[in-house]
């Protein structure tokens, strides 16, 4: 590397960290077949080239900002869902989390003693086969807590990033290609026939809409009718004809609007504004009579609205369920579901699909329609993109100073660090937040932001400080780290596998959304999802995410303290 820049990035460290953010990044964004590393990762891989040219030193303090930005984040992201799967279900699905906690710490525990791993290399060995970038920072943080001189610390946390660079690529590919081809030729089973079959099972179609307000054919629509074959029949009447898919919002007769009721008896002639699904819109055709095309005073505003659900005395009702209560009741009147989502992801709007604490649904109707509906069934999310820094910033504080406490064990100093400290406040931080969105408003974009700009900048400073040593590590141990990778990757799997076909009988479009889920792996998903054709692996995803998402870094810490009794025996 040219000396002038070499001084450069020495004495403007900052100039290094955003470098490797922006050349990680874009070669993360690179796409080998069904692979993508991501951002984190490609920055991880820059920080180490930069930092292999050009000794950098990042503040220590830097590091420790970000690092809890994002481990409070995490936490704050995932609380709601995390905690409304503490059920009968959830816990069910949780046991393929537990077999991946197990046999992942059991299996690097045994490379430890094998190779004799110190403990950086085993606790980058779990982050990068578990695909858990997070265990990173966790386990770092628990490096820098040891009773060793600065040195060592700062060799053992350069481990950590090395081997976890080394084995994520690994355990990456392992997992992508065993969920979506290896594990459905095991089973003997056609992923995209179960997955259309449980899709109609559970009674209903994919929701391909993406809630975008504008769209050249959207699937809420709005069609103006007179009435011809209808004369005589109520307005109650229509809309029993399709379900309660479709409703008449508004009525003319002899040039004045009256009330749509579901009493009214419709008359020939009247002018009618029918709103709903596009299918079930265009099915009432025969129904009513021709269509017009003279609005009149019949058109209205509609708006679309996320709604988060905090009723937790409806939570795992089956949609269809409610949906059917609602109409009898006449709250859904005029209001039409667009979509729900679970941790950022939509689901399949299946009458079978039960609703959880945290959920966001997506409504389109009038201003008065939604607050009826939204009064029911949570609170309107707010929309503004300002985010409360004193609710943030008590968070982020309180989690720091409960990850400070600690209590001796056996002459063994225990506490959570700053990333288990982080990560509990922020879990009961969004789980609050979601039952009262009121209070403490933090947008979903600025909760990313943290998440994505913390791990990677910790990565970075990590990785510039790493980058002498890499090196050495490689040769130290070729292609042992690797292999171990795809082992620790894949056995853990196989074994949820074997659980969840065997033993829990899941539906295997489930299942093997779940496997994917307990190794936090979203390319892992996508590549599922994309062999099953639609979007019924979300619902095994969603809840091993939520779960080893939060789980999974704890173990940074302990993978420490286990690996350092290996290394002392």
């Amino acid at each position: 590397m040219p000396e002038t820049l070499s001084v450069l990035l020495q004495q403007n460290p900052a100039i290094a960290l955003f470098l490797a953010l922006t050349a990680g990044y874009a070669f993360g964004r690179v796409r080998f077949g069904p692979i993508q590393l991501g951002g984190v990762c490609g920055t991880l891989l820059a920080a180490l080239l930069i930092g292999n040219f050009v000794e950098v030193q990042p503040a220590a303090g830097i590091k420790s900002l970000f690092f809890a930005l994002f481990i409070f984040a995490l936490g704050y992201a995932g609380g709601p869902q995390f905690f409304a799967n503490l059920n009968a279900k959830g816990l069910r699905l949780g046991l393929l989390c537990a077999v991946e906690v197990a046999a992942v710490l059991a299996l690097v525990m045994g490379a430890t003693w094998l190779f004799g791993l110190d403990q950086g290399t085993a606790a980058g060995l779990m982050a990068g086969a578990a695909t858990e970038s997070a265990v990173v920072g966790t386990a770092s943080d628990a490096v820098s807590k040891l009773p060793l001189a600065p040195d060592l610390i700062q060799k053992l946390q350069a481990n950590v990033v090395t081997a976890y660079s080394i084995t994520y690529v690994f355990g990456l590919i392992a997992i992508v290609i065993a969920t979506s081809q290896l594990f459905p030729l095991l089973l003997k089973i056609n992923l995209r026939k179960d997955a259309e079959a449980l899709l109609q099972q559970m009674g209903g179609l994919n929701n391909d809409d993406d809630g975008a307000d504008l769209q050249a054919a959207p699937e809420v629509v709005g069609r103006i009718y007179r009435i011809d074959a209808a004369a005589g029949k109520q307005v109650a009447d229509i809309e029993a004809g399709v379900d309660g898919k479709a409703s008449i919002e508004r009525v003319r007769r002899h040039g004045k609007l009256i009330d749509a009721t579901p009493e009214l008896v419709l008359l020939q002639g009247d002018a009618v504004l029918l709103t709903g699904q596009r299918d079930s819109v265009l099915a009432c055709s025969h129904l009513l009579g021709p269509e017009v095309a003279h609005v009149a005073g019949l058109d209205f505003a509609v708006e679309i609205e996320d709604i988060v659900f905090n009723r937790r005395d409806l939570a795992n009702r089956a949609l269809g369920e409610l949906r059917r209560e609602f109409r009898r009741t006449g709250i859904s009147d005029g209001v039409h579901l667009l979509e729900i989502r679970r941790l950022g992801e939509p689901l399949p709007l299946l009458p079978d699909l039960r609703l959880q604490p945290g959920d966001v649904v997506r409504l389109q109707g009038s201003p008065r329609d939604i607050a009826r509906v939204s009064a029911h069934i949570g609170q309107r999310i707010d929309k503004s993109d300002e985010t409360d820094f004193t609710y943030a910033g008590l968070g982020i504080v309180l989690g720091i100073l409960v990850g400070a406490l600690g209590i001796k064990i056996g002459g063994v100093n225990f506490s959570l660090g700053t990333g288990g400290g982080a990560l509990l406040s922020g879990l009961l931080f969004g789980w609050f937040q979601a039952l009262r969105p009121g209070v403490g408003h933090i947008p979903a974009s600025a909760i990313e932001l943290m998440k994505d700009l913390g791990l990677a900048m910790f990565i970075a400073c990590v990785g510039l400080s790493s980058g002498p040593q890499a090196m050495a590590l490689v040769k130290s141990y070729g292609i042992a780290l690797p292999i171990t990778g795809v082992l620790i990757a894949l056995v853990p799997a196989t074994l949820s596998l074997l659980l969840g076909r065997f033993i829990l009988k899941l539906d295997s479009p489930v299942l093997l959304g779940a496997i994917a889920g307990q190794q936090c792996s979203t390319p892992a998903l996508s590549a599922v999802v994309n062999a099953a054709g639609n979007t019924t692996p979300l619902l095994g995803y969603t809840i091993t995410y939520a779960i080893s998402n939060i789980v999974l870094p704890l173990m940074g810490p302990l993978i420490i303290f286990l690996a350092g009794q290996i290394v002392v025996h």
